[in-house]
Formats: C-alpha cells, structure tokens, sequence
C-alpha cells in the first residue's frame, strides 16, 4: 500500500527510505517563490520533488536523481501517476556526475546524516539502506560543494538534519559561501529536546529567521503547528 496524499500517492516498496515526518515536514516548509527550475537530490521515491510540483507554477521543471535504480524506477512510477507529471523527470546518477545546464532556483535534500557505521554494514547485505543513511556515496563537504555549482545567484539550498549534524555542516556551509537564512527547530513533543533542523541557505548573507514546532502536543496528537504547516499534504489534516 502506498501512502496517500491529498493529491498524489506514493509507492515506496522499493525504496530503502521509506516515506517519512522529515521529509514531509520538509516539503511542507520549503518557500518555492517564484523558483523556475528545482533540483531534489537523494529524491528516493519522488516524494519531495511531487510535494514541490503541487506548489510551484506550471511552468516550474523539477528533475529528481538518486544512485538508486529501484527508486528511480519507483519515482518514475509515482511521477506518472500525479498530476504534474511533465514537470517531473528523475534520472539515476550520482550527484557528482550529474550533467547539468543553467542553475537551479531552488535545490532540496533530505540527505544521508549518519557517520559511517562499519558493524552495522557487515549486517546488510544490501548496500542500497546504508548508502540512504550514511555519508558513504555523498558526505557532506562534497553535499555542499556540489550544491554551490549547481545553485543559481539568487537560489535557496534546504536540507533537514539532526541538530548535531546540521552544527558542523552550518559552518562548512559558511565556508562555500552559503549562509544560513532561515531555520525551523523541530521537537517531537513540547517536553522534548529539539532533534532536528530545517533549513534554508542563500549566497546572500543576512539576518537568520528561527522558528519552533512540536509535532505532538501534550496530549500525544499532531499539534496545530505541525498541522497547519502540513495540512496541503496530509489526507487527514
């Protein structure tokens, strides 16, 4: 069974990251403006590439890519069957050998964050789980130099990590000219230590924007901010 969507649905039996909260608070959060061309890196089944299809203009063109054949594959699939279906191509490379024309307004990610766990590789036979969420294929440093050939002048890179993780690559990103604009604190619930970080980088440096958000209240439902940020997307919301 798929996970359904207010205006899609997507598969994801194939991929080895299965649709998640981070990824669709993601999506959800993310300002497209006026973005022409947007670049969805790591894209696994499609789903944040779709979830940008449905707020962007018409004449917005999203390409997804992922070292993945099966999720491609499956991206295809879920691409064919929503409603914006000539804006989406998804192509299976690697970012470092991605061919590329003019910049991209807007690039996106839900990228791998784990250090490489040795022991926990020889477990999985597959390579396809740790390569989703460890810096194996794509570590951060190169994550970020690769964004800044691929970013337009004026374009906004989005990513979410862990708060440990999203501190050092704050700093990395400072280093390649790519400031910190806006950044959303998330929680799992209002009692919680905040877990992880959205945010959003521009070549332009100025003051950062923080917000916070929950994503259950006290009482263990999705809280109103987490739903009113959602509620484009959720079936239920």
């Amino acid at each position: 069974m798929g996970f359904k969507f207010k205006q899609f649905t997507i598969e994801h039996d194939a991929c080895t990251m299965k649709v998640g909260t981070d990824s669709i608070m993601l999506g959800s959060w993310v300002q497209t403006k006026n973005a022409q061309r947007i670049l969805d890196i790591g894209t696994g089944s499609g789903l944040l590439g779709i979830m940008l299809a449905q707020k962007t203009q018409n004449t917005c063109l999203i390409d997804g890519i992922d070292i993945d054949a099966a999720a491609i594959s499956q991206a295809k699939g879920n691409a064919k069957n929503c409603p914006w279906a000539e804006r989406l191509t998804f192509q299976h490379t690697s970012l470092q050998h991605f061919a590329f024309g003019k910049g991209y307004d807007l690039i996106i990610s839900n990228p791998p964050y784990f250090p490489i766990n040795v022991s926990a590789n020889k477990a999985h036979s597959a390579q396809s789980r740790p390569n989703a969420r460890q810096t194996i294929e794509l570590d951060h440093p190169t994550l970020l130099q690769e964004v800044t050939k691929h970013l337009s002048a004026s374009g906004q890179f989005c990513c979410v990590l862990p708060v440990d993780v999203a501190k050092v690559f704050i700093v990395d990103a400072e280093s390649l000219g790519l400031y910190c604009a806006r950044e959303l604190q998330v929680q799992p619930k209002q009692q919680s230590h905040v877990t992880r970080l959205l945010l959003e980088f521009s070549r332009i440096k100025k003051a950062k924007t923080c917000g916070k958000l929950s994503i259950y209240d006290h009482l263990g439902s999705y809280s109103e901010k987490y739903i009113a940020l959602c509620k484009d997307y959720y079936l239920n919301f």
